[in-house]
């Protein structure tokens, strides 16, 4: 067993950067666009329609105000799904 750690290679080249985050109003505008067209809700469970909402709600701080304006329609349009299935 060795009394010093193992460290990385100064010499070897970088990881490869990651690919850059989708645009937030982009993903956004298409998730709005998928639950207006919706019949019922697209996840299994309101577990999963919660998860959405704090995602969609994320999107929108990073968004702006924009963002808000898309966020708030996202949840409407839960809403109105979610009442559908009541």
């Amino acid at each position: 067993m060795s009394r010093f750690a193992a460290h990385p290679d100064l010499f070897a080249a970088p990881p490869a950067p990651e690919p850059p985050a989708e645009d937030p109003l982009a993903e956004l505008r298409a998730l709005l666009a998928r639950l207006r067209a919706a019949e019922t809700l697209p996840w299994p469970d309101a577990a999963g329609a919660m998860a959405e909402e704090l995602r969609a709600l994320g999107l929108a701080r990073r968004a702006g105000p924009d963002g808000d304006a898309l966020a708030t329609a996202i949840l409407a349009e839960t809403e109105r799904l979610l009442s559908a299935t009541d």
